[in-house]
């Protein structure tokens, strides 16, 4: 999976429902330890919108 393939709500665009947080993401960028943060942030950011998501559907 790449970057290109999610939406700006880390919605796999192949794939409408599908969130993509955490781990699941091909991080390349030097998170110097704070891996943790950015996994919790996107799972944030995902959550939300798949909450959004749901209540739109």
């Amino acid at each position: 999976m790449t970057f290109e393939s999610l939406d700006s709500h880390l919605m796999l665009d192949a794939l409408p429902g599908v969130f993509c947080a955490g781990e699941m993401l091909d991080w390349e960028a030097p998170t110097g330890g704070y891996l943790l943060t950015a996994c919790f942030a996107s799972g944030l950011v995902a959550g939300e919108a798949a909450l959004a998501y749901l209540k739109h559907a």
